[in-house]
């Protein structure tokens, strides 16, 4: 497990010089820890895990004390597709459930919780640690075991974390001291090169004269430049600024289903479509969106497609989560007319 976990983080460090947001897989599939693979441990775990994944798909903490919710759970095998189990640290074993997404997303739209794609923004995460009066930033080398509670809530809540390298570049961009204080200009340099779509710095240190840590954290985004103050253990803190962080961006690119909206469509307009292969492959592209209901082709000439979108939610919904989208470019002119600005006008960029 710790193999594949740095495997995975690994990949994602090395993704993320290129795009600022990861396609997440798996993302209607949750992991439990069992003792052993009895009826009754497989039965705790795929509540565990109906909770977990509600909260992965949908970016927020799902309650079981809401009546649907413990409707839901007397009956987890109407949402499943299938369950196994593999082998975990210390001869444990893992519980994996993958859920059905049909289910799962009529669960959530009946919750009246919003939905989050698997397209999502890449965070880059500057955590400068206090230990024994001496501070360090934090990479899988200088602190595994927070390294491993930040990765493993991070998969959980499918929220795409990248930590840095700290090689020779950053360490002539940046220092701990910079990160501590949150000055803005060396840590936007040091970021450039990882490329992320949000970034956070955090500092974590033991209050004094208490057994207890604080963790200070904020978006370095002058939009949602709050300053966010945990306090508690250590790891549990941690985690919990994930769960945060989580929170913070579905209310950005999460989308509630609003079954009155947008009902007469929205046009959609793409250049750079020239055959009928690429008509399928970008209506199939906007179908995966979670934002997107229904695709309609309205007409067709000199390479320029006209689209009429039946949404999910509102065309802000449709510009935030295809500003994650690799598969499409918007075109803006500055000084058009507020009128001309306001159409869904887009570049085929391809899949």
């Amino acid at each position: 497990m710790p193999v594949l976990r740095h495997f995975v983080a690994l990949l994602i460090t090395t993704f993320s010089f290129f795009c600022s947001a990861v396609e997440v897989p798996d993302l209607y599939q949750f992991k439990v820890l069992v003792s052993d693979k009895s009826n009754n441990a497989r039965a705790a775990a795929s509540k565990q895990a109906l909770l977990g994944v509600l909260s992965k798909v949908s970016g927020q903490a799902i309650e079981q004390t809401n009546p649907e919710i413990r409707l839901a759970l007397q009956d987890i095998s109407q949402f499943m597709l299938k369950f196994e189990y593999q082998d975990a640290e210390y001869g444990s074993q893992l519980l994996v459930v993958k859920f059905d997404p049909t289910k799962i997303n009529t669960l959530l739209n009946e919750l009246r919780a919003p939905i989050w794609g698997n397209r999502r923004p890449l965070v880059l995460i500057w955590l400068a640690v206090e230990d024994a009066r001496q501070r360090e930033l934090l990479t899988r080398e200088s602190f595994p075991q927070l390294e491993e509670v930040l990765s493993d809530k991070a998969n959980q809540r499918a929220v795409p974390i990248v930590l840095p390298l700290l090689d020779l570049e950053d360490r002539f961009n940046i220092t701990v001291s910079d990160v501590w204080a949150n000055f803005s200009e060396p840590v936007d340099l040091a970021s450039v090169r990882y490329n992320p779509e949000r970034i956070v710095t955090a500092r974590i240190y033991k209050l004094p004269n208490q057994s207890v840590w604080q963790l200070d954290w904020r978006f370095t985004v002058n939009s949602e430049f709050q300053n966010n103050v945990l306090v508690g253990e250590q790891q549990q803190i941690i985690a919990q600024m994930i769960d945060e962080i989580a929170l913070s961006l579905s209310s950005q690119y999460a989308v509630l289903r609003n079954d009155s909206a947008e009902q007469e469509g929205e046009f959609f307009i793409v250049n750079g479509i020239n055959d009928f292969v690429q008509i399928e492959q970008a209506k199939r592209r906007l179908l995966s969106l979670s934002v997107v209901r229904e695709v309609n082709i309205v007409s067709m000439k000199q390479g320029e497609l006209v689209f009429s979108l039946l949404l999910n939610g509102t065309k802000t919904d449709l510009i935030n989560t295809l500003s994650l989208d690799k598969g499409f470019k918007r075109l803006f002119d500055p000084l058009a007319s507020i009128e001309a600005q306001s159409i869904n006008r887009y570049q085929w960029i391809g899949e």
